[in-house]
C-alpha cells in the first residue's frame, strides 16, 4: 500500500529525531553485521533485509534508497520506520542520491510532489542533512557508499567528518559518496562522473587502511 502523507511525515520525524543523536562518522560493534548496498526503490530487497533483522547484530545500509525503482516511496517510509523502532541496529548511511539535485534528475523528487506537493520535499531534505557519511566497524572495516578520498591518507586526517545540508560543500564527503574502486589501477584516477571525483584503487585502500589503524 502506497503510504500516505501522515505515514510520510511522521517517518520522516521519527527517524530525524534518531539520526540528530548520531555523529558523521559512526562507531559501530557486532558479530554479525548485515551490510546492504543500493536499494534504489526496491521494496522487496528491503523486507527482505528487515526480515534478518533478529539474527544480526546490525543492518548497514550503505545509502541510495530511492531514485530509479518502482516502489520509493515504499522503500522510504519503510526504512525510516525501521530506523526509528531499532536506532541501534538499524544503520542508514547517505549516499550519492540521497540530494535534491540527485533526485529531480532520476525520479524520487517527482513521486513526493506528484503524491503530496511541492512542500512535501522540503522533509526529505531536511532528513537527508542528518544522515551520517561513513561508519567504522569494529574497528576493522570503513562502510561508506562511495570510497576512500584522494588527499587525506587516513580516517584522522578526515576529522572532524560533519553532517552535510544539501550543497555538499566538504570536498572529502563528495568523494566519499562519490568515489569509485576499480581494480585496474593501484592509486587514483580520473572518473568518468566528473572533476573532484576519482577513481581508487588496491594500493590507495590498503594504505589508507593500514594509517588508520
Amino acid at each position: 500500500m502506497t503510504p500516505s502523507f501522515r505515514d510520510f511525515r511522521e517517518a520522516i520525524e521519527a527517524a530525524t529525531e534518531v539520526l540528530r543523536r548520531e555523529e558523521a562518522l559512526l562507531r559501530l560493534e557486532g558479530k554479525r553485521v548485515l551490510v546492504v548496498g543500493d536499494l534504489h526503490g526496491d521494496h522487496r530487497s528491503l523486507l527482505s533485509a528487515l526480515d534478518r533483522l533478529q539474527d544480526h547484530d546490525l543492518i548497514v545500509f550503505l545509502g541510495d534508497y530511492v531514485d530509479r525503482g518502482p516502489e520509493q516511496l515504499e522503500v522510504f517510509v519503510d526504512l525510516l520506520r525501521a530506523k526509528a523502532e531499532y536506532p541501534e541496529k538499524v544503520i542508514t548511511l547517505r549516499g550519492n542520491h540521497e540530494t535534491s539535485q540527485m533526485n529531480y534528475h532520476y525520479g524520487f523528487h517527482e513521486v513526493v510532489v506528484r503524491r503530496f506537493g511541492h512542500g512535501a520535499f522540503g522533509l526529505v531534505e531536511s532528513l537527508y542533512a542528518e544522515l551520517p557519511i561513513a561508519a567504522v566497524l569494529n574497528d576493522s572495516f570503513l562502510l561508506v557508499h562511495g570510497g576512500i578520498p584522494m588527499g587525506p591518507t587516513s580516517l584522522r586526517e578526515l576529522m572532524p567528518l560533519r553532517k552535510q545540508g544539501e550543497d555538499l560543500e566538504d570536498d572529502n564527503v563528495i568523494q566519499l559518496l562519490w568515489n569509485d574502486p576499480d581494480e585496474s589501477i593501484e592509486w587514483f584516477g580520473p572518473s568518468w562522473r566528473g572533476p573532484g571525483i576519482y577513481r581508487y584503487g588496491r594500493s590507495a585502500t590498503r594504505q589508507f587502511l593500514s594509517s588508520s589503524g
